[in-house]
């Protein structure tokens, strides 16, 4: 039989109205399912399959899931769970909770996974574009060590950390993003509007015009055509496209992220970053239980960067080999010198999981002076630019005046 779905309203053993659907071959099955879980059936309706095939395409195509909605799942189910609430109730109120319409069927989803028997992590798995590797990882690792919701705590504290470090930059480099725009605007308009008519004056006096006079007509002459857009939109789009095959290769991937590192000042940034998404679901494992063998494979990937990745590998062979984590970190350049230290130490004194969860708090910190750094002395040099810009196409229309002056 193929499965349908149904709406439903039941009443809970508290009282509270409960509406929602659930898939089934037959109606009376549906019921058992729903008396199972604990409900008293008000109403049950079956959705037509037209209604069906509607709705999914359209929350794909219209509706997306953001970080932001995961973190605060994440945070209400690790609440909710350490209230002392079981997993099915938590689902069922978030998945009516949540403004996202797609988090929702996802969770009615998983919810009726559970209910069936499967595990949080192997429902979850099933929707691997919402939740990623190392966030079902982590859900496995909890629910193996029976510490579920101390695991979804320290995961939403996480998230919570992360978006907040984004949301910092954003912010941070939001005054630089419109002065460039801005700059870009004005000497648009100038180049299209105002060039001209300083263009026919010099030209209706005979004036010969200077190299840099020349250059600046030749934008704006090039701005008013029609296809230096087309061309323009063709870099762009094709731009991305080449940088998006560039990015699944190993061999881009490679090279970009040992790039990006590289780059004074802006490259140490990019490596804290990394290195703190790393050592903070590295300490959330261990501090479940994991081991460290297998915690270092369920963050293969973490860090986002392929050098640091590779490096992580060298040292979970030499783990394999004998040796503990320190020391083949000690002889990988990209791993700096505090945080080995560290490492060493907590191994040493048998606090691994929160010397590493220290190490995440001060390259999270480290990542937000670095970003206020950056910002204090991009802002000037971004006015120096604009001043620069603007500066120079001024004196490209005024420099045929002053030649006109000097040879009168």
């Amino acid at each position: 039989m193929t499965m349908a779905t149904y709406n439903y309203t039941a009443r809970s053993s508290k009282g509270e109205i409960i509406k929602d659907s659930i898939d089934g071959e037959a109606e009376d099955l549906v019921v058992s399912k729903i008396k199972d879980m604990g409900y008293f059936i008000v109403n049950i309706t079956k959705l037509k399959e037209d209604k069906v095939k509607m709705k999914l395409p359209a929350l794909k195509i219209f509706t997306r899931v953001k970080t932001r909605d995961i973190v605060i799942f994440t945070r209400q189910f690790a609440t909710m769970i350490s209230a002392g609430m079981s997993l099915i109730e938590v689902l069922a109120i978030l998945g009516k909770q949540t403004a996202n319409p797609k988090l929702a069927a996802i969770l009615s989803e998983i919810k009726t996974d559970v209910e069936t028997g499967h595990t949080l992590s192997e429902s979850m798995e099933k929707h691997s574009s919402v939740f990623p590797e190392v966030y079902i990882s982590l859900v496995r690792a909890g629910e193996a060590g029976g510490v579920l919701d101390k695991t979804m705590n320290d995961l939403a504290n996480f998230l919570e950390k992360e978006e907040n470090i984004r949301a910092t930059i954003s912010s941070k480099t939001a005054y630089p993003k419109f002065v460039l725009v801005f700059a870009i605007i004005i000497t648009v308009v100038i180049i299209v509007f105002l060039v001209p008519t300083f263009q026919e004056i010099y030209e209706s006096m005979g004036a010969e015009l200077p190299t840099i006079t020349q250059i600046v007509i030749s934008i704006g002459d090039l701005l008013k055509k029609v296809y230096f857009y087309v061309i323009l939109a063709v870099i762009i789009f094709g731009g991305r496209y080449l940088f998006k095959k560039i990015l699944k290769s190993s061999r881009g991937r490679y090279l970009l992220d040992k790039l990006k590192i590289s780059i004074p000042r802006v490259g140490d940034l990019f490596k804290k970053m990394s290195l703190s998404r790393f050592n903070r679901h590295f300490g959330i494992l261990l501090a479940t239980g994991v081991p460290i063998l297998n915690s270092l494979e369920i963050t293969k990937g973490v860090a986002g960067n392929v050098l640091i990745d590779n490096a992580l590998d060298k040292v979970r062979k030499s783990i394999k080999e004998g040796e503990n984590i320190a020391e083949p970190m000690s002889r990988m350049k990209v791993f700096p010198t505090m945080m080995v230290q560290m490492i060493a130490v907590g191994e040493k004194t048998g606090t691994l999981d929160e010397v590493v969860s220290k190490l995440a708090d001060f390259y999270e910190n480290e990542v937000t002076h670095s970003v206020d750094s950056l910002v204090t002395i991009l802002e000037p040099l971004m006015l120096l630019f604009v001043a620069g810009i603007i500066g120079m196409i001024v004196l490209s229309m005024y420099l045929p005046m002053f030649t006109m002056y000097q040879n009168i």
